[in-house]
């Protein structure tokens, strides 16, 4: 009798082994999958579509873009069989992230416009910049102000909301559930910058030294917003610091229309 108990109780613990080993490799599946698949399809759109007509890069685009923010709310609700919540907007997350938005935001806009006008030294990287630009807008009908606009409506509200979602709340949250804070945020932030590192490369090049400064600059920039979602446990904050942002990145890009 306590041979049998013996062994049924081998096998359950082999059982329990055996599901906690299943779960730690799907669990690094869904982690390897979050951290590498944006800029994978970065590399998909923004380098390897643009050999082909523009129509080619905008449907890898948006099927990419639809299947890598759908991939959170999937897992969360039919793998992790997490609860689904929408916090309220928490005061200690919008002034921070309104401060430092606002303030980086500027930064880049004015640096940016000082450097279109008064390129100097340089004058080959703006000029580069410039072209590379209006080649990929021009195709798509986005090189006019107005469209130009809206472009910059969509990736400072719709496009910085999702990605906060998608790095902060659910690639950070997962890591943090494993790690310590420190090495999960440098981690959920490293896969933030990479795909970074690529649209920064085409644009400027990658032997420049803007980009990587530029890269470094979107690593530290995460961090921060890293830290303002782990103190207000919301989004909403490092949402409105990175919109913030990105309406300084597009307003310089507005500089370099034709028309302006």
């Amino acid at each position: 009798m306590l041979g049998f108990r013996s062994k049924k109780q081998r096998e359950k613990r082999a059982e329990e082994r055996e599901q906690k080993s299943m779960m730690r490799r799907r669990n690094t599946a869904i982690l390897a999958f979050a951290l590498l698949f944006p800029s994978v399809l970065t590399w998909a759109y923004f380098i390897f579509g643009e050999r082909f007509m523009p129509d080619v890069s905008k449907y890898i685009f948006v099927a990419g873009k639809t299947l890598q923010f759908a991939f959170p709310a999937f897992i969360a609700a039919f793998v992790l069989q997490k609860r689904w919540l929408v916090r309220r907007p928490s005061r200690r997350g919008l002034a921070p992230g309104a401060i430092f938005g606002a303030a980086v935001g500027l930064l880049i806009f004015f640096v940016g416009a000082y450097l279109i006008k008064e390129p100097g030294t340089f004058k080959p990287l703006v000029d580069n910049l410039r072209e590379e630009l209006l080649g990929r807008l021009q195709p798509l009908g986005l090189a006019t102000p107005s469209a130009f606009i809206l472009l910059t409506i969509f990736y400072s509200i719709v496009h910085s909301g999702l990605e906060e979602y998608y790095w902060r709340w659910f690639t950070f949250g997962r890591l943090a559930e494993r790690l310590p804070y420190v090495p999960a945020s440098l981690i959920a932030n490293a896969g933030f910058m990479l795909h970074h590192v690529l649209l920064l490369g085409v644009y400027f090049g990658f032997a420049q030294p803007a980009t990587w400064i530029c890269s470094v600059g979107v690593f530290i920039g995460g961090l921060v917003w890293q830290e303002i979602y782990r103190r207000s446990d919301s989004i909403y904050g490092a949402w409105l610091s990175h919109g913030l942002i990105d309406a300084g990145i597009f307003a310089v890009g507005f500089l370099l229309l034709p028309s302006v």
